[in-house]
């Protein structure tokens, strides 16, 4: 962890400036992870064109929270690195909860392997957005670097096996092979 607290320290005392504090800051917002992902994939439930779309971040948003929130977190119980090294000023409020893994990341690199599979150009997009809101949690000092790494890695597996879960319920929707012809006219 000595390695960890190094990297966190090195980015509060060399990369910090005012301007980047209020990117990050605006970054930081769960909400605003929501509002990029989770409006989009709700409207396109009701489109027959991108339904499969939709469907699989909703699967997507089921699995990581299952396996971020209620089975990683609550296992590994690890304290956030504000809560050891009080020192550092912090930019926005602290959160209660268990920082391994940062669930920002994982939800962040899950919805954008979904955007990935479903269509490739908005996927890379998104692994952008993703980088920058894991960038942000090292940057607030609301996680160690591992956490944001595992964060991405498990956000990522979880999402192929979401996709596959998607997949298997509903690979007999008959709506689905509607969708199929009138994409090929």
């Amino acid at each position: 962890m000595d390695w960890e607290f190094l990297f966190l320290n090195y980015i509060q005392k060399n990369i910090r400036t005012d301007y980047l504090d209020a990117v990050m800051v605006f970054i930081a917002p769960f909400w605003l992870l929501m509002i990029v992902i989770a409006i989009p994939s709700l409207i396109s439930l009701f489109t027959k064109k991108h339904r499969r779309f939709g469907r699989m971040i909703i699967c997507d948003a089921a699995v990581n929270t299952l396996v971020c929130s209620a089975i990683i977190k609550p296992i590994v119980n690890r304290i956030r690195p504000y809560e050891l090294d009080t020192t550092i000023k912090l930019l926005v409020p602290p959160e209660f909860d268990a920082c391994f893994p940062s669930g920002h990341t994982f939800f962040a690199f899950g919805a954008a392997t979904i955007c990935f599979i479903y269509y490739k150009p908005l996927g890379i997009v998104m692994y952008l957005f993703a980088s920058l809101i894991a960038v942000s949690r090292l940057y607030l000092y609301m996680h160690f670097p591992t956490d944001v790494v595992c964060g991405a890695v498990f956000g990522i597996i979880c999402a192929v096996i979401a996709a596959h879960i998607e997949n298997l319920i509903f690979s007999n929707d008959p709506h689905e092979d509607e969708q199929t012809e009138s994409d090929s006219e």
